[in-house]
């Protein structure tokens, strides 16, 4: 019969994995919305294991590349913002994007919390931009700001681009998102956790993202700046 330390490290496993679970099986259910069905065929290369998980370097690849699209894309909103005078807006980009680079490309993932954290600064950086770009700039712009602006556009749609490439990352983890299995085929929690919100909010960040690419595209040949080839590439290919 188990003993009492026992009994209760079971108790605690069951809690962790009752709270876990039903946010999985809603990422499940997201992952349709990247044409990522049950019917599909098994991915290439063998990155499910033999009981159909994931295996934990896909997941990180996920998380990973997820967290390079942000940074691509924090850092073209910095630059169109700064090209309109918005220094704070600006600012508020360049930082979260400086959050981002030290877990990109290292072995630090950020927690779920963090990555809604610096999501909501996304969408909060494009709604402005978006309204500022509507009402159109109160000052000519100079040379200097049309280049940067330019250069905002080309990372802006690198980061959509390297969005619309997260479709393939999560084709090769699409039945990983089951936890007993994440953890059978040894997946760290914390990116399990991440790529379960990746799964969730990546659909409609890249919605809104074009959205922002297409009016910033539009403000450019209005205002006789130069648009970065990637940055209409990146629009066309992302549909």
């Amino acid at each position: 019969m188990p003993n009492r330390s026992s009994r209760i490290a079971l108790l605690s496993a069951g809690i962790a994995f009752a709270l876990i679970a039903p946010a999985v099986s809603n990422a499940q259910l997201n992952l349709q919305q990247f044409g990522f069905g049950s019917g599909k065929s098994e991915p290439a290369d063998g990155a499910n294991g033999a009981n159909g998980a994931a295996q934990p370097s896909a997941l990180g690849s996920l998380v990973q590349n997820y967290l390079g699209a942000n940074q691509q894309v924090l850092s073209g909103q910095s630059s169109l913002a700064s090209a309109m005078g918005m220094s704070g807006v600006a600012s508020q980009a360049q930082s979260a994007a400086g959050l981002l680079s030290g877990a990109s490309g290292g072995s630090g993932v950020p927690s779920a919390s963090v990555l809604s954290q610096l999501g909501g600064t996304q969408q909060s950086v494009s709604q402005s931009l978006m309204q500022a770009m509507t009402r159109g700039s109160a000052t000519p712009p100079t040379a200097v700001s049309k280049q940067t602006f330019s250069d905002g556009l080309a990372s802006l749609g690198q980061g959509v681009k390297q969005y619309a490439g997260l479709q393939s990352d999560l084709g090769s983890v699409r039945n990983s998102m089951n936890m007993s299995s994440l953890l059978q085929a040894g997946s760290n929690p914390g990116t399990a956790q991440a790529a379960t919100y990746i799964a969730q909010s990546a659909p409609g960040q890249l919605q809104s993202l074009m959205q922002t690419l297409t009016q910033a595209v539009q403000y450019a040949q209005t205002n006789g700046i130069s648009v970065p080839s990637i940055a209409t590439s990146a629009l066309s290919g992302a549909k």
